[in-house]
């Protein structure tokens, strides 16, 4: 039962919440500051995942020493 609610929650988080979300953004329902909001936030986190990803992988190279000769 345990792993069954910890499913149901990350279902819930990865799905339900950005759905409605998204519904609430195309129905009109959500305040249009909070829209740009939201917007603006979903760029700022792709742009941090992209850039953090990357340099993370740097290090990485670098930690284990991928590239010397």
């Amino acid at each position: 039962m345990n792993n069954f609610m910890k499913m149901l929650g990350v279902l819930v988080v990865t799905v339900v919440i950005p759905l409605a979300v998204i519904l609430g953004i195309w129905a009109g329902y959500l305040p249009e500051s909070l829209q740009v909001g939201i917007g603006m936030f979903g760029v700022i986190a792709a742009i941090a995942v992209i850039v953090l990803g990357h340099l993370y992988m740097i290090y990485s190279d670098i930690k284990t020493k991928r590239y010397s000769k």
